[in-house]
């Protein structure tokens, strides 16, 4: 039983810490909107009632337990906070003006209404299970489960009548599923817990999972910010769970200490402390390290940006400048064709900058038709002939037989095919090879190029997609690269419901990116 009431205890707390960490960080990470500050606000209700929850099932005095039980009623505001969250997230906070007053009013009311004589939402506790003391309801705990259920219910109802609504993009449809989703599961999980006050034998420690919900709930918030949201999600996770797991290191060391004290009365009480103050720094270096990262990759990125725009504006002055001292008008005529050409990368440049920052799901505006994948790949061949020339590499295109034509968005794709051409020719050094080439397998269109370049490590190439990153040979190879192209390769095939990879034997034996897009698409 002590073995049931440990983990249960553990687990509630796990979900608390997790909660108030993710809460945390997505509020730092944009203190300014709305919907940050409700998901942290909804967190910290969420934390309060697991810390009343626990504290109270804890207690061996009923009455004490009765006082901390009565901070589970928090949840009146935590149903109030999350449905604002999701009105706001998805654009009908403005529409429900008048309801979220209702929702809000109706909750303080009744948080006057129970706090004024506590008896009314729980009674002093009583034995259940292997607690001592549990959750007792009180005469018009009811009330308190209606309004809950209304407030839960009209939340659910108005999700799922926005995605069924047709003019819903699948952007918001798969932002609403994942709210479905979380808070499915925490009030599903969640309520789960109070059975055994009902006379149902169900054991509570399997609920302490319900805060996994505001995993998929901070997800969504987070995924149209600027960093890649796979990277961003998976540091939120990580940096929870690391807070997570020095919260249960702290309570396990701690019981380690008070049971060596107790049972060895001469044991030194200061070698468990100063165990716990050693793993304390170590996860403190560890994070600030994490965060000194993420600070280095956002500097890099705009010293490589800056430059970037500064050459072809250099350019474009001293070209203008020559432009007033020529006389020749075929020397009038070139310059002038460097200067479109440098306007043009200009327009490259800032067309990738707002592809960065725009929604990275905006998959309706592609406009999809059915087309000849061989053709692009061809085009952005000839179109880099004479840099094949310059660097005397031997570049072959090899189209397979029978390849069907297939729904694609021709620009989007275009510049998908062309980043990887551009990287394969960027990182092979002069005299090298690199072979192009498009097959049918398997139901899937494939296009590959293999190079004989700068290759990459084993450890990198599952970090190639991501926002921002580059690996150490490429940045040597490449100062001007900014670690894009690749990410929005990736998100262009995506959006064609296709896959992307790279392979590679290792460093200086060169690498073949490959993008595989199903023939039976529309």
């Amino acid at each position: 039983m002590i073995d049931h009431l440990f983990l249960h205890n553990i687990g509630y707390t796990i979900s608390a810490i997790l909660g108030i960490s993710l809460g945390l960080f997505v509020l730092i990470r944009d203190p300014r909107k709305l919907a940050n500050r409700l998901y942290f606000i909804s967190n910290f209700c969420f934390a309060i009632y697991v810390l009343g929850y626990i504290l109270g099932v804890n207690s061996t005095d009923s009455v004490v337990s009765q006082h901390y039980l009565l901070l589970t009623m928090i949840n009146l505001f935590t149903v109030c906070t999350t449905a604002h969250l999701a009105f706001e997230l998805f654009k009908k906070a403005k529409r429900l003006r008048y309801i979220l007053p209702v929702m809000y009013g109706g909750a303080t009311l009744l948080a006057i209404f129970f706090l004024t004589d506590i008896s009314r939402f729980v009674l002093p506790s009583s034995p259940a299970l292997y607690f001592k003391n549990y959750f007792n309801p009180g005469p018009f705990y009811i009330i308190f489960f209606i309004f809950f259920v209304l407030v839960a219910g009209y939340f659910f109802y108005a999700l799922a009548r926005l995605h069924g609504n047709p003019n819903t993009n699948i952007a918001e449809k798969n932002r609403i599923k994942y709210f479905i989703l979380s808070f499915g599961w925490g009030y599903g999980v969640g309520t789960l817990a109070f059975l055994p006050t009902y006379g149902v034998h169900y054991d509570p420690v399997y609920s302490s999972v319900l805060g996994l919900y505001t995993i998929p709930l901070a997800y969504t918030i987070l995924k149209y910010d600027l960093l890649d949201i796979h990277v961003v999600a998976k540091n939120a996770l990580r940096y929870a769970l690391t807070t997570a797991l020095v919260g249960f290191s702290i309570i396990l060391i701690n019981f380690i200490n008070n049971y060596l004290i107790g049972t060895y009365s001469n044991f030194p009480i200061w070698v468990i402390p100063f165990a716990s103050a050693i793993v304390v720094v170590l996860v403190g270096v560890y994070v600030w390290r994490q965060i000194r990262e993420g600070d280095l990759l956002k500097y890099e990125f705009i010293n490589n940006i800056s430059h970037k725009f500064r050459t072809p504006l250099t350019h474009i002055r001293w070209l203008a400048e020559e432009l007033r001292t020529q006389t020749e008008q075929s020397e009038k005529d070139k310059s002038i064709e460097q200067i479109q050409y440098a306007s043009m990368r200009l327009f490259e440049l800032t067309n990738i900058v707002i592809d960065v920052a725009r929604d990275s799901t905006d998959a309706y505006l592609y406009q999809f038709a059915l087309l000849p994948v061989q053709e692009i790949l061809s085009d952005v061949y000839k179109n880099h002939s004479e840099l094949i020339a310059r660097k005397n590499l031997n570049v072959s295109v090899d189209i397979g037989a029978n390849i069907p034509d297939i729904y694609i968005d021709k620009t989007r794709m275009q510049f998908a095919i062309q980043i990887l051409f551009e990287n394969a020719l960027a990182y092979t050094p002069a005299g090298g090879d690199i072979m192009a080439s498009v097959r049918h397998e398997g139901g899937e269109v494939i296009v590959a190029v293999k190079d004989s370049g700068i290759g990459i490590e084993a450890s990198e190439i599952d970090h190639l997609f991501s926002k921002f990153y580059r690996t150490k040979n490429a940045r040597h190879a490449d100062t001007e690269g900014m670690g894009i192209g690749l990410f929005m390769a990736k998100n262009i095939t995506e959006k064609h419901h296709g896959r992307i990879w790279a392979e590679s034997q290792g460093v200086g034996k060169g690498s073949t990116f490959s993008l595989a897009l199903p023939v039976e698409h529309n």
